[in-house]
């Protein structure tokens, strides 16, 4: 198989994802008119669940099949390339059915007992063989990515999110006049009928290319380790891997109960009485005044956060993944041959990128909540939650591919270490912040901030001490933080002129969890269409002054540029106007 170069892959995996982000938006936002606030907690609930078992059924293995693959072509051994995807297909055959028996067997116990939403049975029940289904692409996914050929994961993803949307929607649609609990339960099993599909594309894809595989394992048939060697190196390289992301999935799964816990413990005031049963919809006999918050408003509250910010939220860190998946292969194969100039100049560059493309993503998300959430729900009730939570975008990012580099370089202890430190940090604060009253649910985007800080310092003063990347203050963060800084300003009056000419009302700087004063959801079609008009000018002018300030700070270098398809054509280009540093 050809190999593809580092930025082409991640290119491809880019495109795909950013594909995949606009299919999960023809999902979810449709999906959210459907079944409301109360519905996305449900769906949440049982989405939350699943990737938690998820993540501790493959997290690891597919990594440790990308690094171990990749060492091995690198030194033109393709016969133990077979032996480690055979050892890799049965370890998450046999881990995927484990999971997903866990889940339709304890669908009861989790729904009721652990999480506090027996509503979410039928949901839990639904996404349970999706766990079996994503084990086998996982290991696919793997063994391509060792061979750094994105493609076939690209594919995947993409039939994946179409199966999701296809068969989640349909079932959302017609079950909804049974009620929002089936409602939920269908969205739900759109989320395995596309693992299915997912796995079926990447089945195909194999059986099509392992012909070519099989020529390439007889022309290099150099001595390869026993089954044995390969079933000890998997599990020592996977294991402290999916710890790691155990340690995350279990504290995702810890916040979604203490959330709900905790805003029932705040006592509801009069002012709150009034939010809650007008702005959120709440029945009067659910918000009794003087008495602790009921099941429903919480589930209404974590509904806003979890079914309308977290979305907006996951879409630039689910993209910087695809750097995270190209990095892995290109790593691990220079560290195989000593290469570690190549680790330094892999490293540098990855993080000079994330940091270039969270950066903007996180300040526009949190300058322009109100109208982002408008735009695509035509509900704004989360945009104080979402104005908070963009900021992390910056921290999980840089988070993902530090872990990515550590993983690749050999050091998996050392992100299940801060991920660890950064979990217990998540917890307090969300137990402290969250039943403050003022704060309530926003105490979730603040510690998810605070959490992810944490991690980012500890991963990337490892990266610096591990593979000699060099961060400079200047050119890493001040002069990236000030190029955004200009940019959310420029965004946030572009918005409020354009706000001003179309004559509508502008924006407020406030962030209120618990609002006395909401606006009016949804927005009238018409005021809604120039809430559209404004929020694209305000892009508009966003996007230019970053490019702008991009080549003025001259933030891209020359190696950055030469990594990419047709690299050397657009970095002589840019050396004429002397744009690069």
């Amino acid at each position: 198989m050809k190999k593809q170069s580092y930025l082409k892959g991640a290119v491809i995996l880019v495109v795909a994802n950013a594909l995949v982000k606009v299919i999960g938006a023809l999902f979810k936002i449709p999906l959210a008119n459907i079944i409301h606030e109360e519905g996305m907690a449900i769906f949440s609930t049982a989405y939350n669940l699943y990737a938690c078992m998820f993540v501790i059924a493959t997290a690891g293995l597919p990594v440790a099949v990308s690094k171990m693959v990749s060492a091995s072509v690198a030194k033109n051994n393709y016969t133990e390339t077979k032996k480690i995807f055979r050892a890799a297909i049965t370890l998450l055959f046999l881990i995927g059915l484990a999971g997903m028996l866990v889940l339709l067997l304890g669908a009861k116990i989790f729904a009721v007992s652990v999480v506090n939403s027996p509503s979410s049975y039928l949901s839990i029940i639904a996404i349970a063989p999706a766990i079996f289904f994503v084990s086998l692409l996982s290991a696919f996914r793997g063994y391509f990515q060792g061979f750094s050929d994105m493609l076939p994961t690209a594919l995947s993803e993409v039939a994946e999110a179409l199966g999701k949307l296809v068969i989640g929607l349909l079932l959302a649609y017609v079950l909804f006049p049974s009620g929002i609990v089936n409602a939920a339960a269908g969205a739900v099993l759109g989320v395995t009928a596309g693992t299915f599909f997912a796995c079926i594309i990447m089945v195909v894809t194999f059986v099509a290319r392992r012909k070519a595989m099989n020529k390439q394992a007889i022309l290099y048939n150099p001595q390869s380790r026993s089954a044995r060697s390969i079933f000890a190196e998997l599990a020592k390289l996977a294991v402290p891997i999916t710890i790691g992301a155990a340690v995350t999935s279990l504290t995702n799964v810890i916040d979604v109960v203490m959330i709900r816990k905790q805003l029932q413990t705040i006592s509801v005031t009069q002012d709150m009485f009034n939010t809650l049963t007008e702005f959120y919809g709440v029945s009067p006999a659910e918000a009794i005044i003087g008495n602790a918050m009921a099941i429903k408003p919480s589930e209404i509250l974590y509904g806003a956060y979890s079914g309308f910010a977290i979305p907006m939220f996951n879409l630039p860190p689910t993209i910087i993944m695809s750097l995270s998946m190209s990095v892995v292969p290109f790593i691990s194969g220079a560290f195989a041959t000593k290469n570690f100039a190549e680790v330094k100049k892999l490293s540098e560059s990855t993080l000079r990128i994330t940091m270039l493309f969270s950066l903007p993503c996180a300040v526009g998300l949190s300058v322009l909540s109100e109208p982002i959430l408008t735009a695509v729900y035509n509900n704004a009730r989360a945009a104080s939650m979402l104005t908070i939570l963009g900021y992390a975008v910056i921290f999980v990012s840089l988070v993902s591919v530090s872990t990515a580099m550590l993983q690749a370089a050999g050091k998996v202890m050392i992100p299940v270490r801060n991920m660890a430190i950064g979990g217990v940090v998540k917890i307090v604060t969300n137990f402290i912040l969250i039943a403050i009253p003022g704060i309530n649910i926003g105490g979730a985007p603040i510690s998810t901030n605070l959490c992810y800080l944490v991690i980012t310092v500890l991963n990337l003063n490892s990266v610096r001490r591990i593979m000699g990347a060099k961060m400079p203050l200047s050119s890493f963060v001040l002069r990236p933080v000030i190029a955004s800084g200009i940019m959310g300003v420029g965004g946030y009056f572009a918005y409020q002129l354009a706000a001003k000419f179309l004559n509508i009302a502008p924006m407020a700087l406030t962030v209120n969890f618990m609002p006395q004063n909401p606006p009016i959801t949804p927005v009238v079609s018409g005021i809604r269409i120039k809430m559209i008009i404004a929020l694209g000018v305000a892009i508009c002018v966003a996007v230019l002054l970053y490019g702008i300030m991009v080549f003025a700070f001259k933030l891209i270098r020359r190696e950055d540029v030469l990594m990419m398809p047709k690299g050397e054509k657009l970095a002589g280009l840019l050396d004429k106007f002397r744009l690069l540093s």
